[in-house]
């Protein structure tokens, strides 16, 4: 009975498109910021302003432009009238919903914050990880951040950042300094924060000039400390020394000072010998007078993702690696990036031999590109597969499922499936599945022979309703819950693993809308959100199914990414995960729904306790 499973999850498997749900390209951000938009200018025959008579007024007798006004427009030349038509006045425009893409792009509707508070949605994007550990919600958060959208109602006060200032903040903290630039551009002059933010981008992308132009004008006469370290910045870059010299030392005067900016801008200015080992608390301003004074970056940044343009550009190896990988991790650099960086690393023999032994001598990224090597270096099928293990348990440890998975696409297609390495199929086929190699798949899923391959050849059939919802896979279902519920039940002296994958699993397929069988009703709702969960995670994750019962797009997006974003699905709490799944079934997300529930189960290993 096992084998006919088995074999016949293989071919169902084999008749599936290689489609990877993690794999769809991001667009492409807008090259320019949209046009403004005004009411229009209508004219006569001649050239002059049609009389429209009186605009109809408010209810407290107020004219509203937002009121439909009928006008008389002429319908062929030389004739001042024409038909009656309605012509209305827009909006003003809020430059809180500007965006760089919309849902012909990429993006989400424009009405997401609908029904939503402003000082809540705002509250929202400041609480959003900078990187999420996940592609799932990295791509959910960047195209929340990017969208064009009307705001949500409310004014925020004058001395609190702006619903826009808030998204260029997460953006930068991100690394995603291009894209904070463009969006930036879009700000109005009076909003600080946002200017800010703006011209922070600016200074890390090297465009000093752009920095210290008009649309800063801000500098010259706002005294919070970024300001005034821009003014006196843009004086240097002005070469008026005497300018810069005489803000410098009221900067001096001020508590608040920052000694880190005032040592840099001294290099400058008067030529003294700076060495800068660290930068505790970094900014914008720092970068660009390190990169005006030719100092080299402190190594210690290289898990800042804002710096990550001129660290690349430096010339320590080691410094690099760090950072493309972690670039690689925040969905700013590509899979052919991290493999080249991680190829172009040095090791001896010795360190490629026995990885385990010489990793502790390493960095994080060094490490990972050490056993990267290693892996490709083994040439028996039995030796790849045990470094190919080995491999696979350090990303676990590193929660680094997804990522790790595309690095090493390529060797786990290329890997034969034979008898002396069946034990591996298990391990092979979720990076295999995560990819959407199914050919490769059903090769390994034919090795699983064994009656004690039973719960494993289960498990996979489950993961493949989730990833694959293909007819063959979806009908397969039922069946495999059935015995998951049957087996893993504690009352029926069901294993623990068996009983922890259940309670996973199930309210995972329901939450997607799958019928759960009698055998596994138990595990439905067996699986809370844990009282421990504190904070602004398990604020977020309460209100879920409140934002997402009331159609709250928006407020459910930004819940789900505060809910995950600290740990990612395959380590937050499962009823957080859960929630955000059916949230997002709820409001009609359902492809990111099943994206972020298969990231969730094949990101945590098969484990199988006795």
């Amino acid at each position: 009975m096992q084998v006919f499973l088995a074999r016949a999850f293989a071919t169902s498997l084999l008749g599936i498109l290689s489609v990877a749900y993690a794999g769809a390209a991001e667009p492409a951000p807008a090259s320019s910021a949209p046009r403004g938009l005004a009411p229009p200018v209508i004219e006569g025959a001649a050239g002059e302003p049609v009389d429209a008579g009186e605009p109809a007024a408010s209810a407290d007798g107020v004219p509203s432009a937002a009121t439909p006004v009928e006008e008389a427009l002429p319908d062929q030349p030389g004739q001042p009238r024409g038909p009656k038509v309605m012509v209305s006045a827009l909006d003003e425009i809020d430059p809180s919903g500007a965006g760089l893409i919309d849902t012909a792009s990429g993006g989400l509707p424009a009405d997401i914050y609908a029904g939503s508070p402003r000082a809540a949605i705002v509250s929202r994007i400041a609480q959003l990880s900078a990187v999420p550990p996940s592609p799932v919600l990295q791509s959910l958060q960047r195209r929340l951040l990017l969208s064009t959208t009307k705001p949500p109602v409310g004014v925020t006060p004058v001395d609190e950042p702006s619903m826009l200032a808030q998204r260029l903040r997460r953006l930068l903290a991100g690394g995603r300094v291009g894209e904070a630039a463009m969006l930036g551009a879009q700000s109005s002059r009076e909003d600080r924060f946002a200017r800010q933010a703006w011209a922070e981008a600016l200074l890390l992308q090297g465009r000093d000039d752009d920095a210290c132009g008009d649309a800063t004008s801000l500098r010259q006469s706002l005294n919070e400390p970024f300001w005034i370290e821009l003014r006196a910045y843009c004086y240097i870059i002005a070469n008026d020394m005497p300018a810069a010299t005489l803000t410098l030392d009221v900067m001096r005067e001020r508590a608040n000072a920052d000694a880190t900016f005032l040592a840099l801008a001294s290099v400058l200015t008067d030529g003294a010998k700076v060495k800068i080992d660290a930068l505790p608390a970094p900014g914008a301003m720092q970068i660009a007078l390190l990169r005006r004074a030719r100092l080299p970056v402190p190594v210690s940044l290289a898990g800042w993702l804002p710096a990550r343009q001129i660290l690349v550009a430096g010339g320590d190896p080691q410094v690099r690696l760090a950072v493309i990988e972690r670039s690689f991790r925040a969905g700013l650099a590509s899979v052919e990036d991290i493999v080249g960086a991680y190829r172009a690393a040095v090791f001896t023999p010795d360190q490629l031999d026995d990885p385990e032994a010489a990793v502790g001598k390493l960095n994080v990224a060094q490490g990972n590109a050490l056993f990267f090597q290693a892996l490709l270096a083994r040439s028996q099928p039995a030796a790849r597969a045990a470094q190919f293990a080995a491999s696979l348990e350090r990303a676990d440890a590193q929660n680094n499922f997804p990522f790790f998975a595309q690095t090493v696409r390529q060797a786990a297609r290329q890997m034969p499936a034979l008898p002396e390495t069946a034990w591996l199929a298990p391990q092979i086929l979720r990076v295999l599945m995560y990819n959407g190699d199914a050919k490769a798949a059903g090769q390994w899923l034919s090795m699983l022979t064994s009656p004690t391959d039973v719960a494993t050849v289960n498990a996979l059939r489950i993961q493949a309703a989730i990833v694959y919802p293909s007819a063959e896979n979806v009908a397969a279902l039922p069946q495999a819950m059935a015995w998951l519920g049957s087996n893993g039940a504690p009352g029926a002296g069901g294993k623990p693993w068996l009983t922890a994958r259940a309670l996973r699993e199930v309210p995972l397929l329901n939450a997607l809308g799958y019928t759960i069988p009698p055998e596994a009703q138990w595990a439905v709702n067996g699986e809370t959100v844990p009282a421990s969960l504190q904070g602004a995670a398990g604020d977020a994750t309460r209100s879920l199914a409140r934002s997402a019962q009331q159609q709250r797009v928006g407020e459910t997006v930004l819940n789900v990414l505060v809910a995950l974003g600290g740990e990612g699905p395959a380590r937050a709490p499962v009823g957080a995960v859960v929630r955000a799944v059916d949230a997002l079934s709820t409001i009609g997300m359902r492809d990111e729904a099943r994206a972020l529930a298969a990231e969730a189960v094949l990101g945590s290993a098969l484990r199988q306790s006795k």
